[in-house]
Formats: C-alpha cells, structure tokens, sequence
C-alpha cells in the first residue's frame, strides 16, 4: 500500500483518522485493536470506534505516522502516512 503525504505545520495539532471498513467488509471481519506510532511529533487521544481509529499528531518535524490494526480473526494491517512539516515562519 501507498502512503499517504501529511503536509502540515510545525506545531500544528491534528486528528488523522484511519478507516477499515472496507478491508474489514471484504474479510468479512472487525478490528479489535488498533496502535498507532509516530517517527517525528507526538500522538494523544488514541481511539478505536467501530472500523475507524484515530489519534491526535502534535507535529515537530518530518516523519512518518504508521496505523496498525489487528483484525478479529488475527489479521494485522498496516497504513502509512509521511508527515511534511513545512516551517511556520
């Protein structure tokens, strides 16, 4: 899977959702679990509603932001994102 770009501004705060209801649809499954993992900035208010997580990035820098969710039947998928900071001067 492609990864997605993220461009924002340093200290920015945003909710970046990621949702699984179609992987789930096909596999005629759920998500039981999801975790999320950032290389740059840091991450609060991790959720999990239904088919969709999501969570907060403070970005400080570039990075990448990666979701992990692990399906019922055992399954783990895997979204990335690249996070662009631009400058906020």
């Amino acid at each position: 899977m492609q990864a997605k770009t993220l461009t924002l501004t340093r200290g920015e705060t945003v909710k970046v959702d990621s949702q699984w209801a179609a992987e789930c649809e096909k596999r005629g499954t759920t998500v039981s679990a999801s975790a999320w993992e950032a290389t740059s900035g840091s991450l609060s208010g991790e959720s999990l509603d239904d088919t969709k997580a999501s969570a907060l990035l403070a970005v400080d820098g570039c990075g990448r932001l990666k979701n992990t969710a692990t399906l019922a039947d055992g399954e783990v998928l895997v979204r990335w994102w690249a996070i662009v900071a631009k400058s906020n001067i």
